[in-house]
């Protein structure tokens, strides 16, 4: 980049060779017409307000290349030609003070004499060059209109002159700008690509190239690796555009492999739509930032928290070296004395229980109560503790932050220090904000729920079409078949029919590993239908308890484990407890009933089964769709909803041989009713299961 510049700065600003040999001529022509023994031709940058030379008469090619004469200040004679649009006469070069030092020199040097400036006018008026012509006679008036009378006529050519030159200079820019465009784009570090309407990619830099672009000599491994790359990227585009929002925002996330090694990659997709105002074209640009180490936060937090709880026993021994330790925790840690009042704790203990302890200016009234009555509730917190059996205890406080009064959900780690004698010296006690971790638990499940759903859609329209094409494409292989046995090998028609029946087998299976990809085996195992519904109540407590939404449990104690999917059941109560508490806005109950029935009542194959209800008190479902629930893309919540849950609830209740059912009274609630075997779904022939 550095040579193209030098060679930018070190171009003469001269007009093209065909133009300048046009303007020779007609200079030598006007110095001979007037007794002119020398002159040149300037043409005017109104950009940078200077005159350049670009032909001479009897003047060096060199001197008249070098001229560069700025209007501001160097040369106010020529000024005055270009703004008066009048010529402007020089009688003595020497000394005259109009012309400026560069000009004067110029001229001084090219032995000018007498001299005349006409500057040359564009046809709206605006000022395209000068004429400067020499000699030993003075110029009379009628000379001077002749001249601008003549000189007017070569307008056009030198015009020509600025033009081209401006044009030149408007190419090297574009050439300069489209070289840094480049090397900005691929000096980021992160992938970028430009994906048209369709999804696919047009273009991309150094480090996108690397994951979507494959070479002839590549392994094969990479090659499928990067296809397989650009079937994820365009898939994920393609469902994000499906949302509400009708575009791809931040915050989406894709998951891809690593060509060279092999491993996942886990990147966060920033995309926006853009459209090409030359020819119309619209597409997206996307930079994928890898994110993948990430996911190693919660293994890294339970990491430190093991510290935490080690340091405990470290401070019986080591005092002094347990104050930097504390300095150095971001949660908030208080060491408390024998009758369980606080002797010691860091920063952060300090932000909500120690108003006045080691504070350099004093606090308000307010946050000094806020304070005190934390440490209250903690002290009071710990006794409690105390009555426990074991040296260590765990448990849930709820404080208040002093500096915001907002509520805070924390859980207390609590460790007894013993002296020699195996008395009770002293409590530490290690607190987490656990609010947060719940509302990011939460909102982590809630993304899971919409992905599952959007792939289980996108899984279950694949496996449909595949299904539907599949028996049309059997019959035309059987034809194919028998057209082949039936052809003679000389026939030259044979070889076509081979492609016909070889490409139709390639469809064949294609179709077959689309529908095994949709069908995956389900990982079953005995699963307790109650710790089940207990865990998806814990992952919703926050929000059903923002809402107000009570929980009512109504288990059968005798129910027994089945065969099922955990994951999966757990995504179906995760549904089923988020629209019961979408239906109560004012907030409500939730009455969750388990049953253990017998097959011939409810019409089940199976002897017995589980019943699981969950009755909500909501605004229930009109009776005109009540019929759509389990439909695809069907919803009662406008654009807050994708349609998919329950949809997606009754797929997963069926792959377990059971029924999702609902009842439903407008304006009085809904109940939804699963019924799940407990031996598990029944087994299927390799025949049904390959269909």
């Amino acid at each position: 980049m550095t040579d193209l510049f030098d060679l930018l700065e070190q171009t003469p600003r001269r007009a093209p060779s065909g133009l300048a040999e046009t303007l020779v001529p007609m200079l030598d022509d006007l110095a001979r017409a007037f007794g002119c023994d020398r002159g040149f031709i300037g043409v005017y940058d109104e950009q940078r307000r200077s005159l350049h030379g670009v032909s001479g008469h009897a003047v060096r090619p060199e001197l008249v290349d070098s001229m560069d004469i700025r209007l501001d200040g160097d040369a106010p004679v020529i000024a005055a030609a270009l703004s008066t649009g009048r010529p402007q006469r020089v009688d003595d070069v020497a000394h005259d003070a109009r012309l400026g030092e560069p000009l004067r020199e110029l001229l001084l040097e090219a032995a000018f004499q007498r001299t005349v400036l006409v500057p040359v006018s564009g046809p709206s008026g605006d000022p395209v060059g000068v004429v400067v012509l020499s000699r030993r006679a003075p110029f009379s008036d009628q000379e001077l209109r002749g001249l601008v009378a003549v000189t007017n006529r070569a307008r056009d050519v030198i015009a020509s002159v600025r033009d081209a030159a401006e044009m030149r200079d408007t190419g090297e820019a574009h050439a300069v700008e489209k070289q840094w465009l480049w090397w900005m784009v691929n000096a980021v570090d992160d992938p970028a690509v430009v994906t048209d309407e369709n999804n696919e990619i047009m273009l991309r830099n150094v480090r996108a190239d690397l994951l979507f672009r494959a070479h002839d000599d590549d392994s094969e491994g990479r090659r499928h690796a990067v296809w397989m790359n650009n079937f994820l990227f365009t898939a994920a585009l393609s469902s994000w555009k499906l949302e509400p929002s009708g575009r791809a925002t931040t915050g989406r996330e894709v998951t891809l492999v690593d060509p060279i090694e092999g491993s996942e990659i886990v990147y966060e997709v920033i995309a926006r739509a853009a459209t090409n105002y030359r020819d119309g074209s619209r597409g997206t640009v996307a930079v994928l930032k890898d994110v993948t180490q990430l996911r190693h936060v919660n293994e890294e937090l339970a990491h430190g928290r093991e510290q935490l709880h080690s340091a405990g026993e470290a401070i019986r021994v080591e005092r002094d070296r347990l104050e930097l330790i504390l300095r150095s925790v971001p949660n908030p840690i208080v060491v408390l004395g024998s009758e369980d009042e606080p002797i010691t704790m860091n920063a952060a203990g300090i932000r909500l229980f120690g108003a006045d302890r080691d504070r350099p200016t004093p606090v308000s009234d307010r946050r000094r109560q806020v304070a005190l009555a934390n440490e209250t509730r903690l002290t009071s917190f710990i006794t409690q503790m105390r009555l426990e059996p074991g040296e260590r205890k765990a448990g849930e406080l709820a404080l208040t932050d002093p500096e915001t009064e907002d509520p805070l959900e924390m859980s207390v780690a609590a460790t007894e220090i013993r002296d020699p004698r195996g008395a009770v010296a002293g409590v530490v006690a290690v607190l987490q904000d656990i609010g947060r971790l719940r509302e990011l638990e939460r909102r982590r499940v809630e993304q899971v729920l919409f992905d599952s759903e959007k792939l289980a859609a996108t899984g279950r329209l694949a496996a449909s079409i595949a299904h539907e094409l599949n028996n049309p494409l059997e019959a035309i292989q059987n034809s194919l078949y028998v057209l082949v046995e039936h052809t003679p090998e000389n026939d030259p028609d044979r070889p076509f029919l081979e492609i016909a029946r070889k490409e139709t087998g390639r469809m064949s299976r294609i179709l077959r590993e689309m529908l095994g990809f949709y069908r995956p085996a389900l990982e079953m195992g005995s699963t307790d239908v109650a710790a089940l519904i207990d865990e998806a109540e814990a992952l919703l407590a926050k929000r059903l308890r923002d809402r107000k939404v009570t929980i009512e449990k109504r288990f059968d104690q005798h129910l027994p484990a089945i065969r099922a999917s955990a994951d999966q059941l757990k995504q179906v109560l995760l549904n089923l407890f988020l629209n019961a508490a979408d239906a109560m806005p004012d907030g409500g109950t939730v009455t969750v009933t388990t049953t253990l029935v017998g097959g011939a009542r409810i019409g089940m194959p199976t002897a017995r089964s589980v019943q699981i209800q969950v009755r909500d008190t909501g605004m229930g479902i009109r009776e005109e769709d009540l019929a759509h629930v389990f439909e695809p893309f069907f919803s009662t919540k406008g654009g807050r909803s994708s349609g998919l849950g329950l949809w997606v609830s009754s797929g997963i209740v069926q792959a377990h041989g059971g029924t999702l059912q609902v009842r439903s009274i407008y304006d009085r609630g809904t109940t939804f009713s699963i019924v799940l075997p407990v031996e598990g779904p029944p087994p299927k022939d390799a025949k049904d299961g390959g269909q």
